[in-house]
């Protein structure tokens, strides 16, 4: 575990240059994280997908909430079974 005195007592004794660099880095830690998806990756991901999307497209807005719903209620069930 980081001593964070010490790192705090690090930080103080920092130039401006340092001080800045290591905000870029903090932001670069925190950001968000890109993942890279090959193009053919993402066009097998589209065929696959497809057929669910155009029977999405046939589903009223209560059949969509209700399909949500069963499909949350599903992994409550399955969470709760491992936890016991």
């Amino acid at each position: 575990m980081t001593d964070m005195q010490t790192v705090f007592r690090v930080v103080d004794e920092m130039t401006p240059e340092e001080l800045h660099q290591l905000q870029l880095y903090i932001r670069e830690r925190r950001g968000v994280r890109w993942w890279v998806v090959p193009a053919e990756n993402l066009q097998k991901i589209d065929e696959l997908m497809r057929p669910v999307q155009e029977q999405a497209s046939q589903m009223s807005e209560e059949e969509v909430n209700r399909v949500i719903d069963e499909a949350l209620a599903e992994v409550r069930r399955e969470r709760r079974s491992v936890k016991k």
